[in-house]
């Protein structure tokens, strides 16, 4: 598992993420599981699941080494965070985990 901070402004409703690797060095391909965003504005935290259950290796599956993933809308909170009429972004961190 492989899990990074991202701190951004808002994206809104999470429904799609395109993920991809450029095949360079042996053994670049993996497997992956799903797509975990979490984030938290405030007291509320949501999250996000973008399975995939691929590979991703030139040499697997279909041989693609880019997915777009689509959410899985199951228990998952999308709540949009730009409320009312804001003109400045609010700042969320994000917490992507790779399941492999």
């Amino acid at each position: 598992m492989d899990i990074f901070c991202i701190k951004a402004v808002s994206l809104g409703d999470l429904e799609k993420v395109l993920i991809s690797h450029d095949g360079a060095g042996p053994g670049s391909g993996w497997f992956l599981d799903k797509i975990v965003i979490k984030h938290k504005e405030g007291e509320e935290a949501h999250e996000v699941v973008f399975p995939c259950n691929r590979w991703l290796d030139e040499y697997q599956d279909d041989g693609k080494t880019e997915r777009e993933l689509t959410a899985n809308n199951h228990g998952s909170s999308m709540k949009t965070f730009l409320k009312g009429k804001s003109y400045f972004p609010t700042i969320v961190f994000y917490t992507i985990v790779f399941a492999v």
